[in-house]
């Protein structure tokens, strides 16, 4: 009597299938091209091709918006997104940063206050997991101030070198300046704030009110 062929239970690939589509949904895929932006700018700014460069960051704002929104209206959110979102927007900070003061169209003082305050930031963060206990960082206003300034010294460099009218030597300055003491500030106010979580007990000990 033949023995009778019979397929392996599809079950286990379904399930591969699901897990896949709940982790790389439409805004984590948007959010993973985002990362393919960092690379493609670096390379742009560093032949000096500032208007295709201006065109990366453009894009990469939009994506920025549009996984959100994705996220959000299809209700796609998910541990990845959340923690893929800001190292995508910090690589290309990073990047900008220093590609930009290494052709001279940003002061490497400020690349180096801006590049402190987030290492500080991971360590004390990262110090506090450790000692204290998981506590929640979220921004604070001044933060996300200190943010909005930086971008906004990234996008008047590389205006000013693609040689468009808004981009004034005394406008990239004002921004460079502005974003040099925001970061400073936001710097020592986030260190106030994780001297405050690191004195906090650990979860599930008796706390004064």
């Amino acid at each position: 009597m033949a023995a009778t062929l019979t397929s392996p239970p599809a079950r286990p690939y379904i399930g591969l299938l699901a897990m896949y589509g709940r982790t790389f949904t439409v805004a984590n895929q948007i959010t993973t091209l985002r990362l393919i932006f960092v690379p493609l700018f670096a390379i742009l700014v560093i032949n000096g091709r500032y208007a295709g460069a201006l065109v990366v960051l453009a894009a990469a704002a939009t994506s920025d918006v549009v996984d959100g929104f994705v996220a959000r209206w299809f209700h796609q959110q998910s541990s990845l997104g959340i923690a893929l979102d800001p190292i995508a927007d910090k690589l290309l900070m990073t990047t900008a940063y220093l590609v930009l003061s290494f052709r001279g169209a940003l002061p490497w003082w400020l690349t180096f206050v801006v590049l402190s305050r987030d290492a500080g930031i991971v360590v004390t963060a990262l110090l506090i997991s450790l000692v204290s206990g998981y506590r929640p960082f979220p921004p604070t206003l001044l933060g996300k101030a200190c943010t909005a300034a930086q971008v906004a010294a990234v996008l008047a460099a590389v205006s000013q070198r693609a040689h468009m009218a808004m981009a004034t030597p005394g406008v990239l300055r004002a921004f460079i300046d502005l974003a040099g003491v925001l970061t400073v500030v936001s710097g020592i106010h986030y260190l106030i704030i994780g001297r405050q979580r690191f004195d906090q007990r650990p979860e599930g000990s008796a706390s004064a009110k």
